[in-house]
């Protein structure tokens, strides 16, 4: 007896939400520390009496680590089982998470750093590569981006608190707490990538995906770059700790809500004006952020571009693994990602030296610009009636 379709929508919705639910606990746990960077280097610097260069240096090692891991993930993602691997990953992270609650020394702490965002990586790269394999993209990275910006304002909101009572040491055991809650729900994952093991005979528009990766190392150098210095903006100008990763944290709900409105508006998240005037958007409140005169505009500044910064974020991932027949570019892109907040505040931590927090902007806003034009072809193609795209792979 053949199943009925309703019995087929019903078993594809089932597994939707299994791969979906599993990868936005998972994948943004990975990205834990990448999240909590802002108010992490804040008291890192205060207690290990940090210069600025030593800031961007120690922001760069987990996100350095990180991209090491997702590559690795998206060469052998046909060999890979996601349940050890994300096992694997949540392991190394609690570990190096409670060795560096008790290390002082520099040096030591960023090579303990990198060695725990290769653990970040697994989760990062088996969690987005779930998400990857659920039947609407566009939803479910909506959906994934608003959990990345849940977990990241609630992260914000607790770092401060917890390193007023126990210090470093308190911030780096909670976040070991908390590295292992994929362990909880390895049994709703795939075993293996079912779209790197059955690769649909549509033509997959190959060098389009590359100027898509190149778009995504841009995006997240800008991300990289000021989310490593946008706090130490703020105290700079004679705002408390507190007040700036509250605000942040009230940054992350607007991104929230970016987040959701991608989620919700259906095919409109692929409108190109959509794209351009967020991108926009970001540039003039980097502009601004460099400027701001009173705590109240730091909020709404920092609101308007985490907002953005979800749309954006939501719609270069949408576009990736829409287009993406076999796999390997969004678990590829996950490495890119990692790359690019590596990147960002390396370049930064040169930069801010010489030309101060506006030129960490002034270089974010020039990587937003590259970002636009190389993800234009993919989102242009994107937008095109199937039976208008080219049946052949040559693009």
């Amino acid at each position: 007896m053949q199943p009925s379709s309703s019995d087929s929508a019903n078993a594809i919705l089932q597994q939707d939400r299994k791969n979906g639910i599993s990868g936005l606990i998972v994948a943004p746990i990975g990205y834990l520390m990448v999240l909590f960077l802002p108010v992490f280097l804040e008291v890192a610097s205060q207690q290990l009496a940090l210069t600025p260069s030593q800031v961007g240096r120690l922001g760069a090692m987990d996100s350095l680590g990180l991209a090491i891991g997702t590559l690795l993930c998206a060469i052998y993602i046909k060999r890979l089982n996601f349940r050890i691997a994300v096992t694997l990953g949540a392991v190394i992270c609690i570990i190096t998470n409670v060795v560096s609650a008790f290390v002082t020394d520099f040096t030591d702490l960023c090579m303990i750093r990198v060695v725990a965002g290769l653990g970040e990586g697994l989760l990062v790269a088996i969690g987005v590569t779930a998400v990857g394999m659920t039947s609407l993209p566009e939803r479910w990275f909506g959906f994934y981006t608003a959990a990345i910006v849940f977990v990241q304002a609630i992260g914000l909101l607790i770092i401060a608190p917890i390193f007023n009572q126990w210090q470093l040491l308190g911030v780096f055991i909670t976040m070991a707490l908390i590295y292992a809650i994929p362990l909880a729900v390895i049994w709703m994952l795939p075993a293996r990538s079912v779209v790197a093991e059955v690769v649909s005979s549509a033509s997959q528009p190959t060098g389009k995906l590359m100027l898509a990766m190149l778009s995504m190392l841009f995006f997240y150098l800008c991300i990289g770059g000021v989310w490593a210095y946008v706090s130490f903006m703020g105290t700079s100008q004679g705002l408390s700790l507190g007040y700036v990763s509250n605000s942040l944290a009230i940054s992350m709900v607007s991104g929230f809500f970016g987040a959701i409105f991608f989620a919700v508006i259906g095919h409109h998240a692929r409108s190109i004006p959509l794209l351009v005037a967020s991108t926009a958007i970001m540039i003039v409140s980097l502009y601004f952020l460099s400027h701001f005169e009173s705590a109240t505009s730091y909020l709404i500044i920092t609101c308007v571009y985490g907002f953005f910064w979800s749309v954006i974020g939501a719609r270069l991932f949408s576009a990736i693994s829409d287009a993406d027949q076999s796999g390997r570019y969004i678990s590829a892109a996950q490495t890119v990602l990692g790359m690019g907040v590596a990147l960002g505040p390396f370049l930064a931590s040169l930069l801010v030296d010489d030309f101060g927090y506006a030129g960490v902007n002034g270089m974010a806003a020039l990587a937003l610009v590259l970002c636009l034009l190389s993800i234009l072809p993919l989102a242009i193609r994107s937008c095109l009636p199937v039976s208008s795209m080219p049946t052949t792979t040559a693009d």
